[in-house]
């Protein structure tokens, strides 16, 4: 609980608005592809691991057509029509802090119940350099 997602669109350099209404976060898994490095002389595998990588970040959050971080205008649905490569920044009640930039790769599906509320996923990924409460990554 109080984990959140601010948006930073490049036509506003540093100005960072939470994204409204967010449910279940996941923050992005960091991996490295491995990759054999064996050799005819060795009794046993050996392995190098590559550039260090991020998994998507993926939240879902209560989708309200004409607000400003979700709509069409300005928001993530804007984001994604126009390939928009943004900052994000990514806070926890813990005390961390990533900043990144990347693109809104999905905003889906979006659920309209009879009973209920309207809701959406959105998937982000990441790319280029990153800082971890404030040390540069990459």
């Amino acid at each position: 609980h109080g984990t959140l997602i601010y948006r930073q669109p490049n036509a506003t350099p540093n100005v960072f608005t939470v994204i409204a209404e967010l449910g279940d976060i996941v923050l992005p898994e960091l991996s490295r592809n491995p990759f054999e490095t064996t050799t005819q002389s060795e009794d046993i595998d050996s392995f190098q691991h590559g550039v260090l990588r991020r998994s998507p970040v993926t939240a879902a959050f209560n989708f309200i057509p004409t607000n400003g971080t979700h709509d069409h205008l300005t928001g993530l649905i804007k984001a994604i029509i126009d390939n928009l490569y943004d900052g994000y920044k990514f806070t926890t009640p813990g005390g961390l802090t990533m900043i990144t930039s990347g693109q809104v790769q999905k905003v889906g599906p979006i659920s309209g119940p009879v009973d209920g509320k309207l809701s959406a996923n959105v998937t982000l990924q990441m790319s280029g350099k990153m800082s971890i409460n404030g040390v540069i990554i990459g």
